[in-house]
């Protein structure tokens, strides 16, 4: 039953809303906490709950994570080098808090940087998430009570150099858009602690991106924030260096820089740049915030797809699907909502299995470039590694990339 005043109300809506995904809802998934918490994002509006849970439900579904995430990659990288220390359960209000503390200060966030590809490092954080939410579950299964996560922020080692305003505004934004469109209302709090004398700069970077209603959340701690984070959390359950009670060792994992033998290169299997076609898009301007080009592929279902792309300045990329070919584009359905692709050194591969015959549209929209075009590079394979042209591939947008001998 869910935690709130009026139980039986609250009852029925989840009940409405679990009538209409059950087609496709997984029975790990199916706890009325989990409803609560898509329901408590949209502000129990259940014709936008249902719609944005349905597009989660069905990802959950192509990535397998009700089962053993294996649609999701993996970065050993992120997991060694930028790792998530989940200390323990808060006994503040009810020990329904997990938390976790990010030492985001000590990352060599330029090391991870040049070590990573953009899918990899974001389905990565998925996995961490997919952690997080289902020690939340058991906890939930246990208690009765609602739960959520205690999100510590760790600033101590940070250092301002030229790069750090563009991660923030880049990677660091797009990746936690990405998790906040998945994980709705699993994060209670975050506490930002060790804040540095440039704090106000790296708010200014990020306040513009952060929604009003979560900015409520935020609690951006100062010279006593040892003192505010008790307040929140008991000794019992923080380390030591955070006023707490438990070793250090024992609750984080201190992040260490990245060797630079680990840093990204070209793999073996992989196609190289120069065999990818090139898609100028025109640059934004002011009566059209974003320019688009679309690549259609019709695809037979039982195909796995890797598509292989760089970009040198930040895109936003989207993949939609429609049974006919001259369905309009304002009826395709989102298989990839629009998420941006920033500019870094690797490769990336982004892979997608087929699931139903049709038309796979793949769009790719410059809004970050005002003054000129800006070139994103594609090439997609089938697993065996053939090529898979699209339907419009000879247009003259497209600079058809250099072949194989």
């Amino acid at each position: 039953m869910p935690p709130v005043a009026d139980a039986k109300v609250d009852a029925n809506i989840i009940e409405q809303v679990r009538s209409q995904v059950a087609d496709i809802l997984h029975p790990h998934y199916d706890t009325p906490f989990n409803f609560l918490r898509w329901l408590q994002s949209y502000e129990f509006n259940v014709s936008k709950t249902v719609h944005n849970l349905r597009k989660h439900l069905k990802w959950r579904k192509e990535r397998h994570l009700d089962e053993d995430a294996r649609g999701l990659q993996q970065s050993a990288v992120t997991a060694e080098y930028a790792p998530l220390s989940v200390v323990g359960w808060n006994q503040v209000e009810g020990g329904d808090r997990l938390i976790v503390v990010d030492q985001c200060g000590r990352i060599d966030i330029g090391g991870v940087m040049k070590s990573i590809q953009p899918t990899e490092y974001l389905h990565q954080l998925y996995r961490n998430f997919e952690n997080l939410l289902s020690m939340i579950m058991k906890k939930e299964a246990e208690t009765g009570v609602q739960c959520a996560v205690l999100y510590v922020f760790d600033l101590d080692g940070l250092s301002f150099d030229p790069s750090l305003l563009g991660i923030l505004s880049g990677p660091f934004r797009v990746s936690w858009q990405s998790l906040g469109l998945h994980y709705r209302e699993l994060i209670d709090r975050f506490v930002v602690i060790n804040t540095p004398s440039y704090i106000n700069v790296l708010w200014s970077a990020l306040s513009a991106f952060i929604p009003e209603q979560s900015k409520s959340r935020i609690a951006i701690t100062g010279r006593n924030w040892r003192d505010e984070l008790l307040v929140m959390a008991e000794a019992e359950c923080l380390p030591e260096r955070y006023g707490g009670k438990i070793p250090d060792e024992k609750a984080l994992k201190d992040p260490q820089p990245v060797p630079k033998d680990l840093y990204w290169r070209p793999k073996p299997d992989y196609p190289s740049v120069a065999a990818m076609h090139r898609i100028s898009t025109p640059a934004a301007d002011c009566r059209v915030p974003g320019k688009t080009r679309t690549l259609t592929y019709y695809l037979e279902a039982g195909m796995e797809l890797h598509l292989y792309s760089h970009n040198e300045s930040d895109f936003t990329f989207a993949i939609y699907y429609s049974e006919k070919e001259t369905t309009p584009e304002e009826e395709y359905e989102a298989l990839l909502p629009p998420i941006q692709k920033c500019a870094l050194p690797a490769i990336d591969l982004y892979n997608q299995d087929i699931t139903r015959t049709g038309y796979y549209h793949l769009r790719m929209t410059n809004d970050a470039a005002w003054l000129f075009p800006s070139t994103y590079r594609l090439i997609v394979h089938e697993k065996s590694g053939k090529e898979v042209q699209a339907l419009n591939q000879k247009e003259k947008w497209i600079k058809q990339g250099v072949k194989s001998k």
